[in-house]
């Protein structure tokens, strides 16, 4: 039997049963061409990110653990309808299946129904949630693994999950800016940096620091080569940033983002990335 739940949300949030039936609720697509998470990866189509051991993460739902049994949850209460937070289907190939609750899902308002060899008629369908072919992740509690897409779809269902892309605190992007590379203009202080450019600086200030002292030599070079308009001061050997537009720049740079193609010769700059073992 296939399970369909509902997470509430308020004062009186719980779990709760919607219904139960023999077919499946959700669709299961093909989860064999997966990546681990990246912030600045976007995927390509069937394409899936991926979480190992799921179940020692600090965000994984209690109600995950264990055999789940549907029949220790109440019914969904009528009056909790406009409050809910998120589904999720138990399913009988062992599977998990997580929808968000958006507004676009719900709709609250009279239909026009059309079956075959019957007439149209007027439905009054009173609270109606849209339900997706497929979820926006599935956890599988045989291998302990959870699928999803898009992070920012989940964070929701699964709290503190965001972590995966924390952006940078007040103090590492200022000890990010201090970097001797970096000259940051007086007026381009750290309240007018980003969100977008904060996570950037998470990931450049890890790939910096891992650098050889060689390494770190070769990056003014790199960037000069892909960022001629990047201000630059030959004699602090710096980048002068005053702007997001010159932070992403150098920030793309460190992250090295920018690559010649070897057949044309082509500058480009790669708007996500895969590692090749």
């Amino acid at each position: 039997m296939n399970y369909l739940m509902a997470k509430t949300g308020g004062r009186n949030a719980a779990i709760c049963r919607v219904l139960s039936q023999e077919a499946a609720i959700y669709t299961i697509p093909d989860l064999n061409d997966t990546l681990a998470y990246m912030d600045d990866y976007k995927l390509e189509e069937g394409q899936w990110f991926v979480l190992e051991n799921f179940s020692a993460k600090d965000y994984f739902p209690d109600f995950l653990g264990g055999q789940f049994d549907a029949t220790a949850y109440g019914v969904l209460p009528r009056g909790e309808y406009p409050r809910l937070k998120y589904l999720f289907a138990v399913q009988v190939d062992g599977k998990f299946c997580f929808q968000k609750i958006t507004s676009t899902k719900v709709l609250q308002k009279r239909l026009v129904t059309f079956s075959l060899d019957e007439a149209p008629s007027v439905l009054d369908a009173g609270y109606c949630i849209v339900l997706n072919n497929e979820p926006d992740a599935i956890y599988s509690a045989a291998d302990d693994k959870l699928y999803f897409r898009d992070l920012s779809s989940i964070t929701t269902i699964f709290r503190g999950i965001e972590e995966l892309y924390r952006e940078a605190t007040d103090e590492e992007t200022q000890n990010f800016m201090d970097l001797p590379i970096i000259q940051a203009a007086e007026d381009y202080t750290l309240d007018k940096i980003k969100t977008a450019n904060r996570r950037r600086i998470k990931a450049a200030m890890e790939k910096y620091n891992a650098f050889t002292p060689e390494q770190k030599r070769a990056v003014p070079s790199y960037l000069r080569e892909y960022c001629p308009a990047l201000p630059f001061d030959e004699a602090g050997e710096a980048f002068r940033v005053s702007n997001e537009k010159e932070l992403t720049e150098l920030l793309n740079g460190l992250n090295q983002r920018y690559y010649t193609t070897a057949i044309d010769g082509e500058k480009r700059l790669a708007n996500s990335v895969t590692r090749l073992q």
